[in-house]
């Protein structure tokens, strides 16, 4: 697998995974440019899963201690 089927490369950040732009959205696999092949965009779509269960309960912990 290589990263040269996506003409385009979404950047995120490097700890919350979360696009650079656009908050909320987690770029993730081929078509982001960050996978290559089934594999990978496999492993990036985990990662991102686990990303964006880590940003939810963020959001839960901050609206509890509110």
């Amino acid at each position: 697998e290589t990263r040269t089927s996506s003409p385009v490369r979404i950047t995120r950040d490097n700890d919350t995974l979360q696009s650079l732009n656009v908050r909320g959205l987690f770029p993730a696999g081929e078509g982001a440019g960050y996978a290559g092949g089934i594999l990978s965009a496999g492993v990036d779509g985990v990662r991102i899963a686990e990303a964006v269960a880590r940003s939810i309960m963020e959001s839960v912990d901050k609206e509890s201690q509110s």
